[in-house]
């Protein structure tokens, strides 16, 4: 590949350029980038084509590279680094408790807070700090587009405002509960960032006690919620909607609640992702009828 070597701060000033080939990634380390060039135009250097990613499966948040499940070895630490030339590489072991705080080790350089964009909305947020869904965005993005403006929506587990922020987008009023102080304040800044203050009120605390009046929506985007249906069921209306998030279905357990609440439920079953063997992350669409 044909390269001109330039500062890495230069990358976004000369994008434009009609010598710049924009089919071809642009390749950085440290402080330096090797840019491609098209034929017939003056470059610095040739770099051999780059090799394929041969190591085990990762995602990144913003430069911050991320492995779950077993910790990797110093094989695919480099190869990461190599392919990717992260900031810093993360191993999330788990989420632990109600808050959902992620049990990490720091495999290489220092975590840091980042601003990712995605479906349109941005989030801050610092991955070493708290959760972010990454394999949500799907289901962000059909939240988004079937809210309605106007509508009063409880987001019982608003976390950093992963389904908040898209609604709000959206038109919708949304009420935000999140019992992690952690992520409540990226919530607060997410909201500010996303100029969605008007439609969004947030409260740091358990959503049990903070559901205040009725609703038209409930997000219950965690996978222990069902234990809170009777919780949020005494706070909606005839045809309004509940996302009951889960592992696998759990239909028949939230028809129970509803019937005892004097509800009659009419669910449908969308999936998310693979979560483990055998094990979906789903989202059941509860109209209350």
């Amino acid at each position: 590949m044909r390269t001109r070597v330039m500062p890495k701060e230069c990358l976004k000033s000369v994008t434009k350029e009609d010598w710049v080939d924009i089919n071809r990634r642009p390749y950085v380390k440290g402080d330096t980038a090797w840019i491609p060039v098209k034929d017939g135009f003056f470059f610095d250097c040739i770099l051999d084509k780059k090799k394929g990613y041969l190591g085990r499966g990762y995602h990144m948040a913003g430069d911050i590279a991320i492995f779950h499940g077993d910790v990797p070895d110093k094989k695919d630490l480099d190869e990461l680094i190599r392919w990717e030339n992260p900031s810093c590489i993360l191993h999330i072991h788990s989420y632990e408790g109600v808050r959902r705080i992620p049990k990490i080790n720091v495999l290489y350089g220092k975590p840091k807070e980042i601003c990712l964009k995605e479906n349109g909305c941005f989030f801050i947020f610092d991955p070493s700090k708290v959760m972010f869904a990454m394999g949500n965005r799907e289901e962000k993005r059909r939240i988004a587009e079937i809210v309605k403006k106007g509508e009063r929506i409880a987001d019982m587990f608003a976390g950093i405002g992963y389904f908040t922020i898209p609604a709000a987008v959206s038109g919708a009023d949304i009420h935000a509960m999140e019992i992690n102080p952690d992520s409540f304040l990226f919530l607060k800044r997410n909201i500010e960032k996303n100029r969605v203050e008007e439609n969004v009120i947030s409260e740091c605390g358990d959503c049990r006690d903070l559901l205040k009046g009725e609703y038209d929506r409930a997000f219950m985007g965690h996978f222990e919620s069902y234990s809170m249906l009777p919780d949020i069921l005494s706070h909606m209306k005839r045809n309004s909607t509940l996302h009951v998030h889960s592992i696998n279905d759990i239909s028949a357990k939230i028809s129970k609640e509803c019937k005892i609440a004097g509800f009659k439920p009419d669910i449908s079953l969308h999936r998310v992702k693979k979560y483990a063997p055998h094990k979906w992350h789903v989202v059941q669409d509860v109209v209350l009828l």
